[in-house]
């Protein structure tokens, strides 16, 4: 078996034959250069993962036998984080890297200050599973389509009733250890994270999300940093204090 081949599957799975789509088959025949009786794993969020051989090698499909079940879905901390849309090369880095720190839900969202005004929500999902067929772990992030920040300001209680959010303002004065260290030992296991564009958030959108009785605003240090970095930054913070690194 080649190392660490794997690929993600929408398909129910349990054993038995299974015939690959186009893409898939490309993938493993002309890529992976696979021949018959390799084993790959195969996997999705639902059903886990399995290993599985190759039975048929054909022009444009391949078929497999799922054999054993390797493991169930991992458990991802239940963390969302909500980011304006940057340009095309820095949002494929900032979708790998989201997955790759155990985010469980994305929400692009337009603020008034974003300038890339059209997102692609399927060519984030495959860099999406992308991540996860490398890194070795079965869950796959949920992605809601893009949405006005300005609705999600007017309807905060139905998107955030039972969660905290961390707003990463960079004209914020407080201190994001001391601030998550405080909430760490507090009953709340849903969070959400807000991350803006390049220039920032309006003072509108400032002080709206300021007022809510939920949310925190921190710094992520004295310079300034780009928002694909901001995302890295925060989620490795947050999960170092709070969420699955601490265990």
């Amino acid at each position: 078996m080649k190392k660490n081949l794997r690929i993600y599957s929408t398909e129910n799975l349990k054993k038995g034959k299974l015939t690959l789509n186009k893409k898939q088959s490309h993938y493993l025949k002309n890529v992976m250069r696979i021949e018959l009786k390799d084993k790959i794993s195969i996997f999705n969020e639902k059903d886990g993962e399995w290993f599985a051989s190759i039975i048929s090698i054909r022009k444009n499909e391949c078929s497999i036998l799922i054999e054993d079940f390797i493991k169930a879905s991992d458990i991802f901390y239940d963390v969302w984080l909500l980011f304006a849309p940057i340009k095309q090369a820095r949002l494929d880095y900032l979708s790998q890297k989201t997955c790759e720190m155990g985010v469980k839900k994305l929400f692009p969202i337009f603020t008034e200050y974003t300038q890339v005004k059209k997102i692609n929500i399927d060519r984030i999902r495959s860099n999406l599973i992308e991540a996860a067929e490398q890194c070795d772990f079965n869950n796959i992030p949920e992605v809601s389509e893009a949405m006005n920040f300005n609705y999600i300001l007017d309807n905060w209680d139905k998107f955030f009733e039972d969660r905290k959010v961390i707003f990463c303002d960079e004209t914020s004065k407080s201190d994001v250890l001391e601030i998550l260290n405080d909430q760490k030992n507090k009953v709340n296991s849903k969070w959400a994270i807000i991350v803006g564009p390049e220039g920032g958030f309006s003072d509108f959108e400032r002080n709206n999300i300021e007022n809510k009785n939920n949310s925190m605003s921190i710094s992520l240090g004295p310079r300034v940093i780009r928002s694909d970095t901001a995302v890295v930054a925060i989620l490795a913070i947050f999960q170092m204090i709070i969420g699955d690194w601490k265990k």
